[in-house]
Order: structure tokens, then C-alpha cells, then sequence
């Protein structure tokens, strides 16, 4: 090759690499381990040594691409039309599959459903806070995606009651008010709970994104005793050293659920918007059967995983303890919700659970 065509090659290259799409999270391929600790004391912890490593929360380099259709070519690789790119998604293990691209505004929305909307929140300690699929039509939160281990929930700040809307979703398809509104029925749920994530004063800030809020009702399900704070109650059991991790979602075509509660597709207003209101709420969780291996998923066999869903209609009898009788395939919610879940962890046994492990 002669040297101009060299020097062509290298500045076509050059071009190529500046300009490459793709999703904001320059540490999607760093080891986590400089960045567990809220202390921030270079030294290695429990929590470090015990399913944060690059490995277990999916940011190895090998957990982007390949087998876990989380790498660029699974999402289209080159950018679409009018202006918009296509955006490779991370390795996460918690991640349901994103298929989405940047408009022309910056926003990051879904290929197929234009009123999907996705963000990525970074945080100060770990490598993410939380992933949200939001419906700009519903106003409402679609799902959420999040590790649960301790140095999240550790308490290092309070509650701190920031709501506001989230940056990375047009606020004009958000909630338009903080408050839920005089007489309303429904209160501000959390979906990623605020104790959930206590370790720093960014993160707590962050579950306060509207984008992580959905009317949930205020004196049968999100009260003391009710639907949703039991079952928020029973996951908080399964959080583990080895990192637990979880889908929260909702549903809002009519749904029945497997105590034969029922809940009808409405609106209602909300935060100062007409809002969807879910009929069904659901959590999809996977861990290791120990919780304590020091292994990565990906290094696990699909004997040493475990996985489930649990689905409760928003109408819910309030009281109402977690059973057995509500769980259900990861499969099966699949085939629900049309979501794809937990799709970097190939040995994920989403065809079957078994409720003992649940502790049921």
C-alpha cells in the first residue's frame, strides 16, 4: 500500500471512530471494582469480592458482545434513518433486550414503538443506578431495570424527596406535577425502591425521576399491608452478596391474576397528566441458588441459577401475602409483556422455577 493510500485509510478510519453512535456509558467495560466502594478507600470489601466484579455485574468486555445479544450488531449496528443511530445496548445482567436508536433530539427510543423511551442512569458507587423503558403516550414507567446489593442500600443518606423529571425522556411525554394531585386515589410508587438505593445522595436523587414512578392505588396497594409493600417486603429477602437482579414492570391491558383479583384497563389523572394506570405489577428477579459464590452468572451453570416472576393484579385483595400461586416463568411473562429478559445470561433457567428456592 502506498503511503497516500495509508494516510486515506487512516483518516477515513479517523472520521468513522468520531463520530460512531452509540449509548453514553464510557464504563460499560471497566472493572466496577474501583468504583463499589461509597467510601471510595482503594481497598477490596465484602461487597467488592462478592458479585461486583466486572463479571458479576456484567461489564466485562466479553458480557457486551457475542452470546449475550447485548453487543451493537443485535441492535442494528448502523444508524437508521432521519438522522437517527442505532444504539448498542450494555452487558448488564438485568437488562431485558433494548432495541432502540437516538432521534434527532438526542433521545434514546424504541426502533418499533416510538412512544418507548430508554435511559441509562450512571451512579457514584457500583457502575449504574438503574435502567427505565418509560411509555411517553401512557406517561407511566414500562419497566425498570436494577442490581440490588448492599452497597446500594447501605445507608450513607436519607429519603430525598427530589422529584423532578428525568433528563434523558422528553419532559413533555412525563408527568407534569410532583405532587399526585388533590383527591387523587393513586399514590407515587416507586418502582426501584429510595431504600433500595440509600449508598449515595446521587442515586436516591435519581429513583426520584418520574420516569420511575407509577400511580400505584393508596389504600389497597401501596400502603402498610398492602399488595405492592408485601411483595416489595418478600424481594427485599433475595437481595444477596453475589448481586440480585431485578426487573420491576407493569402491565395495562385488562389482567386477572392467579388469586382471580381483577383489574381493567383506565386512566386516571395523575401528577398533573392523564396517565395509563397498570393493571398488573410484576417483578422478575435472578440471582445464584446460594447467593454467595463469588461467581459471575456467565460462569455459572444453569443449575446454579435461579429465576422468577411474580405478578400481582393492582386490584390485588389487600393483605394478601406472596404465594407460590403467583409466580410464573420467565417464559411465560415473556410471552405476556413481549419483552425479552435477562437476555446476556444464556444459562438463565427462564423455562421453569422452583418455588422452594423462593422460600415458598
Amino acid at each position: 500500500m502506498t503511503l497516500k493510500r495509508y494516510l486515506l485509510v487512516l483518516m477515513a478510519a479517523l472520521a468513522v471512530f468520531a463520530c460512531s453512535p452509540g449509548v453514553d456509558l464510557d464504563d460499560n467495560t471497566d472493572d466496577p471494582q474501583e468504583q463499589n466502594d461509597p467510601q471510595d478507600d482503594g481497598t477490596d470489601d465484602s461487597g467488592d469480592d462478592n458479585g461486583n466484579t466486572s463479571d458479576d455485574n456484567g461489564n466485562g468486555a466479553d458480557d457486551n458482545g457475542g452470546d449475550n445479544n447485548g453487543g451493537g450488531d443485535d441492535n442494528g449496528g448502523e444508524g437508521g434513518e432521519g438522522g437517527e443511530q442505532q444504539s448498542s445496548q450494555p452487558g448488564w445482567f438485568e437488562l431485558p433486550v433494548v432495541n432502540a436508536s437516538r432521534n434527532s433530539d438526542g433521545y434514546l427510543v424504541d426502533v418499533s414503538n416510538p412512544d418507548l423511551y430508554y435511559a441509562y442512569h450512571k451512579s457514584d458507587i457500583g457502575t449504574r443506578n438503574y435502567t427505565v423503558c418509560y411509555n411517553g403516550a401512557y406517561h407511566c414507567a414500562v419497566w425498570v431495570a436494577a442490581p440490588r446489593h448492599a452497597i446500594y442500600s447501605q445507608k450513607v443518606v436519607g429519603r430525598q424527596d427530589t422529584y423532578k423529571p428525568d433528563p434523558d425522556i422528553p419532559e413533555s411525554v412525563q408527568q407534569q406535577a410532583k405532587s399526585a394531585g388533590s383527591g387523587c386515589d393513586y399514590n407515587r410508587g416507586h418502582m426501584l425502591g429510595s431504600e433500595e438505593r440509600l449508598g449515595s445522595k446521587l442515586t436516591n436523587d435519581q429513583v426520584f425521576y418520574y420516569s420511575n414512578i407509577a400511580p400505584q392505588n393508596k389504600t389497597t396497594f401501596n400502603t402498610g399491608g398492602g399488595g405492592w409493600n408485601n411483595l416489595e417486603e418478600f424481594v427485599d429477602k433475595f437481595q444477596c452478596a453475589d448481586t440480585l437482579y431485578i426487573v420491576i414492570g407493569t402491565y395495562f391491558e385488562d389482567f386477572t391474576d392467579a388469586y382471580g383479583c381483577k383489574s381493567y384497563k383506565k386512566t386516571a389523572t395523575f401528577m398533573g397528566s392523564e396517565v395509563q394506570i397498570p393493571t398488573m405489577f410484576y417483578y422478575a428477579l435472578l440471582r445464584t441458588k446460594s447467593g454467595s459464590s463469588g461467581k459471575s452468572l456467565k460462569d455459572c451453570s444453569r443449575d446454579e441459577i435461579m429465576c422468577a416472576a411474580f405478578v400481582r393484579a393492582h386490584d390485588i385483595t389487600k393483605g394478601q401475602k406472596v404465594t407460590a400461586k403467583e409466580m410464573m416463568t420467565i417464559d411465560k411473562l415473556e410471552e405476556l409483556t413481549g419483552f425479552d429478559y435477562f437476555q446476556a445470561v444464556p444459562n438463565a433457567p427462564e423455562d421453569t422455577f422452583t418455588a422452594s428456592d423462593w422460600g415458598l
